[in-house]
């Protein structure tokens, strides 16, 4: 059986497509929730998680997304839309809301992250 050029030049359009949109969705994703873990560390009545938590997690997700200018530019400005789901002070109430909405994806993304910017071989167990 022989297949066409066709459908395979098809196919490899398609598939380079789906995965730059999946780079971007995960990069999207990286830079989300780590400015997600700045923000529950931002000094309020009681931040959710020390300084020191907050920058290694923070820190992983953009090794993970790409350590450049760019995309710690992007974490500042997600802070900023991050923060305004919480207007006032930070106080358990307001990062509770945060972490029921973001905290399950955030984990399952720091702990892949986690493994690679560390290089901590616990971390990188399934």
């Amino acid at each position: 059986m022989r297949l066409s050029p066709m459908p395979l030049a098809l196919f490899a359009i398609f598939a380079s497509i789906s995965l730059a949109t999946q780079a971007d969705t995960q990069y999207d994703r990286d830079i989300h929730c780590a400015a997600y873990y700045e923000v529950l560390s931002v000094a309020g009545d009681q931040p959710d998680i020390s300084r020191k938590q907050s920058s290694k997690a923070s820190y992983a997700l953009l090794v993970h997304a790409g350590y450049t200018p760019k995309a710690q530019d992007d974490v500042a400005q997600k802070m900023v839309d991050l923060h305004k789901e919480t207007p006032g002070p930070m106080t358990p109430a307001s990062t509770a809301k945060l972490r029921d909405k973001y905290d399950a994806e955030c984990r399952v993304l720091l702990k892949a992250a986690w493994c690679e910017a560390y290089k901590d071989p616990g971390a990188c167990e399934s």
